[in-house]
């Protein structure tokens, strides 16, 4: 092992100079144009147990490698990695804190972990992060070489294990036994030598200059304009069609926004032809926020009138941030929204799909909840310097920010749990995340972070990744899908939606429209209460795995020129409030997963008209021809639905198989549990009062067919009835053969409210 000699070593705490920009129209406008460099640097100190570390190791994380792609080897495993060193016991490493460096840094992270529980801790010199190819364009000294390793050296806590009778966690148990596990305390990355930001570099022509470049990157208390320019440059110029922002939907159905905000004149403009803008996608949340009303509007079109208004500080950051990178317009729905104007606001709302998929990119703020917070390391002193600096001779380490974090840390903010935002990232095509303490970019073909120096490399097998991960809201398809293709998108994007959290219930359909417009046009289909008309049947298969309960709530409809409010129905999912824990699928239909369309159904649309909807043949899979027994068996044919009833908007008029059954009804006393029927049990069947969590009982339920799943089984809903109207309760699903023996079955013309 390679010993470091103490002298040769010094420690930089990232002490920075701190250079103020000012825009002319903007007034305090504080955005770093340059990068940030420390100033500072004093001899480090270590003690005997960080002496005997592999400096030459820890400061030189590339690996080449022989292996085929992807590569197999796990990198712990592998002997060009070396085994773990013991750093001691965590009382040892803190009475370490004032005579070493690098012990006073873990010391600081290890005050973070509760001091009830005892542990040690140990470095992996060269932990994984992730492997890469060079890029075709540069020749490789040893053809032989298939990819590069990438490491970090890692400071792993493990707590102290005792013996313990293996139980189930209690709810209060669970954070106490989530602080009992292993987790990575520090890690440490080498510093990259390229120049931070600089677009008119030339790309790295050699191995050598390219691998020089790899690594990671000072992060000051400032926001770098300087490289999120760049990180655009390079998307635009290099990305290709992957990240192009104005993708025009099917039927020249999408349009530019109706207002943006000029950030040179400062004021509200109209939308310019072919505009270059940039969306913003941030959190309201309680502080006051300044809005566009009817009252205002030719004030905020005035030059100069934003200087004047009390506009929040993450809108304010995000004006000066546009304006620090050389663009000019950007669109915000509090100000480029009328508020108070309801038809342009449904227009918008309507058309949020266009508006973000068409912006050049969407700035997340996703840290602070509320609209106050701003954007950290826009405002000088909004933003901590929680890096470190290690100056080990002529090479750095730099202490890495976001240690083991998904998404670095993003899935746990409040942005990331709010309903409006999921639309926000889901329809964007570029993203710009500022998070507490970095900030990210995010795009069809990369992700790059301030901290890491990564943008040369091409595709990345990334073992540890940084914000933002994949998700449903990234699948997003801008081209026609398969039905099942499509059914399974859906079904993702609909799940994940309904973990987020709103504050008015009236917005849970307007949350979702962007999306719905997407794909909609994409597909050359139309949404009924955020159903997509192409796959209703399947969609119509929505349950909870938790509690749920009726909602009652009315949003507002327009109808020949008026308003009016009106119930969502109950067989729309945005009717219902529940749980879904652990991300289940929220769409669930049976042991197949492969709904058949077996109903008729017509709708009541806006204008008080019953209207067909028409789904797609399912023909595609050979059991989906399968004959339909229960249907072909019942005495009475299919007549079409009466258009003498009193029509309400969004009741289903459908004739359908019909019965009254007695059933046993399952469900949880508290916490998640899906309510589930057994349809006709046996006479004997008595409730299971055995049970402390569930309970059950008998019921005699009205159910009615609505799909088939696969070839023999039927998918029903349990319904009650007000004034003669169905409305839905349940669902679940039994065997066709199960279904034929009702003796009591009728088809009958079903309203469902």
């Amino acid at each position: 092992m390679l010993c470091c000699l103490s002298n040769n070593i010094q420690f930089t705490p990232c002490t920075v100079t701190t250079v103020i920009v000012n825009s002319d129209n903007l007034k305090a406008a504080s955005v770093i144009d340059r990068p940030m460099m420390e100033t500072s640097s004093s001899i480090a100190k270590l003690c005997k147990v960080c002496l005997r570390l592999d400096i030459q190791r820890m400061t030189h994380p590339l690996h080449p490698c022989r292996d085929p792609l992807p590569c197999s080897t796990p990198p712990i495993n592998n002997t060009r990695y070396g085994a773990d060193l013991s750093l001691g016991s965590v009382d040892e490493i803190k009475s370490r804190r004032l005579t070493c460096d690098i012990c006073r840094l873990i010391a600081e992270s290890l005050d973070k972990v509760p001091s009830e529980l005892d542990g040690g801790c140990r470095i992996r010199e060269s932990a994984e992060f992730c492997n890469f190819e060079l890029p075709q364009n540069i020749k490789a000294r040893d053809p032989s070489i298939t990819h590069f390793h990438l490491t970090q050296a890692s400071v792993i806590f493990d707590p102290s294990v005792t013996n313990e009778l293996y139980a189930p966690p209690l709810p209060w148990e669970l954070k106490e036994r989530d602080n009992r596990s292993s987790r990575y305390i520090v890690n440490f990355q080498a510093r990259s030598s390229a120049k931070t930001g600089d677009t008119t570099a030339a790309s790295p022509q050699t191995e050598q200059e390219f691998l020089s470049a790899i690594g990671g990157r000072y992060v000051s208390t400032q926001a770098n304009a300087q490289l999120i320019r760049a990180w655009l440059h390079r998307c635009e110029n290099k990305h290709g069609g992957d990240c192009v922002p104005s993708k025009r939907l099917p039927g020249g159905g999408d349009r530019e926004p109706t207002f943006v905000v000029d950030v040179i004149q400062s004021c509200l403009v109209d939308t310019p032809s072919q505009c270059r803008y940039i969306a913003l996608s941030y959190v309201w949340g309680t502080a006051p926020v300044f809005t566009h009303r009817l009252e205002n509007t030719q004030d905020l079109r005035k030059i100069s009138s934003l200087l004047s208004f009390p506009i929040p500080a993450t809108i304010r950051d995000a004006i000066t941030l546009v304006h620090a990178i050389g663009e000019r317009y950007l669109w915000v729905d509090s100000l480029c929204i009328t508020q108070d104007d309801w038809r342009m606001k449904d227009a918008e709302i309507m058309q949020m799909g266009s508006i973000y998929s068409r912006a050049l990119f969407t700035i997340i703020a996703a840290a602070g909840d509320h609209a106050n917070c701003g954007l950290p390391g826009v405002e000088h002193g909004t933003r901590e310097q929680v890096q470190r600096i290690l100056k080990l001779g002529g090479c750095e380490l730099l202490t890495v920010i976001d240690v083991h974090k998904s998404s670095g840390g993003i899935d746990d903010t409040i942005w990331a749990q709010r309903a409006w935002t999921f639309q926000e990232r889901a329809l964007s095509n570029r993203v710009l995340v500022f998070s507490q303490s970095q900030v990210y970019w995010s795009c069809g073909v990369a992700s790059y972070s301030e901290e890491q120096a990564l943008e040369e490399v091409g595709d990345i097998d990334r073992h540890r990744p940084s914000f933002p991960q994949r998700s449903a809201a990234d699948c997003l398809s801008w081209e026609p899908m398969q039905p099942l293709e499509y059914c399974d998108l859906y079904s993702d994007l609909l799940t994940a939606y309904r973990q987020r959290r709103m504050t008015y219930k009236t917005d849970i359909l307007n949350a979702f429209n962007g999306v719905s417009e997407i794909l909609a046009a994409v597909q050359n289909d139309t949404f009924h209460w955020g159903l997509p008309e192409s796959i209703f049947s399947y969609a119509m298969t929505w349950s909870f795995i938790g509690h749920s309960a009726r909602n009652h709530v009315d949003v507002p409809f327009e109808s020949d020129g008026s308003r009016e409010m009106i119930p969502i129905p109950s067989w729309s999912w945005a009717a219902w409030s529940g749980e879904d824990p652990g991300h289940h699928d929220f769409l669930r239909a049976g042991d197949s997963n492969v709904v058949r369309p077996v109903i008729h159904f017509d709708i009541v649309d806006r204008k008080h008209q019953l209207v067909r909807i028409t789904e797609r043949s399912w023909l595609d899979r050979p059991d989906d021809r399968a004959r339909a027994v229960w249907k072909t068996e019942q005495p009475h044919a299919v007549q079409s639905p009466t258009r003498h009833l009193p029509f309400t908007t969004g009741q289903l008029h459908f004739w359908t198989s019909f019965a009254n059954v007695r059933a046993i009804r399952y469900y949880r006393v508290q916490g998640p549990g899906a309510v589930s029927y057994t349809i006709s049990p046996s006479p004997d069947s008595q409730p299971n009062s055995n049970s402390i969590d569930y309970h059950s009982e008998i019921v005699h339920q009205d159910f009615v067919v609505v799909a088939a799943s696969g070839p023999r089984e039927l998918i029903l809903l349990a319904i009650e009835w007000k004034n003669g109207v169905a409305y839905r309760i349940g669902r679940t699903v039994v065997e066709e053969a199960e279904w034929v023996r009702v003796e009591n079955r009728q088809w009958r013309l079903i309203i469902l409210g």
